[in-house]
């Protein structure tokens, strides 16, 4: 008997995951031509025109029972051409052939792979297939996890990293947003040997090679003389940004800025064919998703406009904990054994994930409730748009579809997101000053009194992070108005400073952040209110 009217509610993603994807067990696969098999019926599919069209054909043995052009995302087409392959036909069932054309319109809607012998990458099902069955088991039975960004982060830690949870899950997803149409981009502030640099390598070391770019130092052409396609998609880690911030370093991160902003580099330049001088266009296809580190704290504004700033934890507690996972790896009693088991089953992870669509049913809501009096909100919204889309296509094996074969963002995606973001945003949006700079306002409140003057090098005494760091803290301090400079630096002799009677804006969350009852007033979210059991 055949099966009833196929559900045209969500699906849930590992079922479907089960027909177009491998996790440790034969599965079936989709090629670039959509192609697919199920008891002796097979499904082939060819891209029609940009309405989203396709000619579809459906063969069962060696007869061809239907072929026609149509619209496999229009659930009203979809279920038609349902009817038109088993009305009459025993034992073809009606939801299998429901979600083999959900996986073939998804598949048809990417853009076809290019072979890796054009841009040096491996194709990622390939490299995937390539793996042991039990790292590729380990990798989906974690992403089905519901705990799956703590064990990362746990992953992270247990790989040498001590604390930093937080700044640990937000640079993860940045790499997993690679995948995205808009990817995240961010840069990691801190003073120097605060561990930006290490956490950075060790968690971008769960990713695997063909998706992570190291570019430690770049000229501002070398992005353009890339192989074709090797930019694509790909988590760039530029390592340590240059302390000289002038028109050169402008100039040099030129590239980088309009690739982040527009997706793509193009470039005319003059180059000799023969006896003759042709112009030639360049280009290279992005997008891109971004890390660098930096100790600077004022950082070049066309840049930081593009990026979630992220600080390290500079306080004396981080330094011990990092001190006592030092000490404990030279006592042989912090390491794990099993630090390749770790790389391998991300890399694993990280290979099955599929670039669906995604959509966020509460989006609109959340324009509604963001305030629109600070232009920067242009800026911020994107940004936490693209982050709740990155927990979405981390969880997809959790997640479910919609009848247009679309990734359905749950509450715990927002949820996660805006405690992530909570801090980078109230500094955006709410003209508030970075945790390390709210600290060190304390420490100065401690030791002078408000019209109390003190110079640059008495604020640093004591202090255990760099000069350079304090200087600038007390500009951060010196915007907010707790701070004024009354003598500016000059050869040797240190700026001069004094408190002010105005109080910092202080605030443990980030009300410019629409707030998840506001956003879900039926309270349909999980975790705790402050989304730590995401990470903690």
């Amino acid at each position: 008997m055949r099966s009833s009217t196929p559900n045209k509610t969500a699906l849930p993603l590992t079922s479907q995951q089960a027909d177009c994807a491998s996790a440790g067990r034969e599965v079936e696969h989709h090629d670039q031509e959509g192609r697919c098999r199920m008891d002796g019926l097979r499904i082939e599919g060819l891209r029609g025109g940009r309405n989203g069209s396709a000619t579809v054909t459906v063969s069962l043995g060696r007869e061809v029972i239907e072929c026609r052009t149509l619209n496999l995302t229009k659930p009203k087409d979809r279920d038609a051409f349902v009817d038109a392959i088993c009305d009459g036909r025993e034992g073809i069932d009606r939801d299998e052939v429901t979600k083999k054309l959900i996986c073939l319109a998804a598949d048809l809607a990417k853009p076809a792979t290019k072979k890796s012998a054009d841009n040096g990458r491996g194709d990622p099902e390939q490299l995937l297939a390539g793996m042991s069955k039990f790292s590729r088991a380990e990798a989906r039975a974690m992403l089905e996890d519901r705990n799956l960004l703590k064990r990362s982060v746990d992953d992270v830690a247990a790989l040498g990293v001590a604390g930093e949870r937080q700044l640990t899950a937000t640079i993860y997803l940045v790499g997993t947003s690679r995948l995205l149409d808009s990817p995240l981009a961010a840069i990691v502030k801190g003073p120097t040997a605060s561990g930006k640099s290490y956490l950075i390598r060790k968690t971008t070391s769960l990713f695997p090679a063909e998706a992570v770019l190291m570019a430690t130092q770049q000229t501002p052409q070398s992005l353009f003389y890339m192989p074709p396609d090797s930019l694509s998609h790909r988590f760039i880690v530029a390592g340590e940004r240059s302390r000289v911030e002038n028109d050169d370093t402008a100039e040099a991160t030129r590239a980088l800025r309009e690739i982040l902003s527009e997706g793509r580099l193009s470039q005319l330049i003059p180059l000799k064919e023969g006896n003759r001088m042709e112009t030639k266009l360049i280009q290279q296809d992005g997008p891109i998703a971004f890390i660098e580190s930096t100790t600077l704290t004022n950082i070049f504004e066309e840049d930081a406009n593009r990026c979630v700033l992220l600080h390290t934890d500079e306080q004396p507690k981080q330094t011990q904990r990092i001190v006592q996972r030092l000490a404990a790896g030279y006592g042989g009693g912090a390491a794990t054994g099993d630090e390749q088991r770790i790389v391998e089953r991300h890399h694993a992870a990280q290979r099955m994930l599929k670039q669906w669509p995604i959509v966020i049913p509460y989006a609109p809501r959340l324009g509604e409730l963001f305030g629109f009096d600070r232009v920067e909100v242009r800026r911020a919204f994107p940004q936490l748009i693209s982050m709740v889309r990155a927990s979405t296509l981390l969880h997809q094996y959790q997640r479910q579809f919609d009848s247009e074969a679309r990734l359905i963002a749950s509450a715990d995606d927002y949820q996660l997101a805006r405690y992530l973001l909570a801090g980078p945003m109230s500094r955006l949006l709410g003209g508030r000053i970075s945790e390390p700079a709210r600290r060190f306002a304390d420490r100065l409140a401690d030791r002078f009194a408000v019209d109390e003057k003190f110079t640059s090098r008495e604020a640093a005494k004591g202090e255990s992070a760099t000069r350079r760091a304090v200087t600038g803290w007390l500009a951060e301090l010196c915007e907010a108005g707790t701070v004024e400079q009354l003598e500016p630096h000059k050869g040797s002799r240190p700026a001069t400073w004094k408190r002010t009677a105005a109080e910092l804006d202080i605030a443990d969350d980030c009300p410019e952040l629409p707030a998840l009852d506001d956003v879900f007033p039926d309270g349909h979210f999980r975790h705790s209110d402050k989304g730590e059991a995401h990470v903690a």
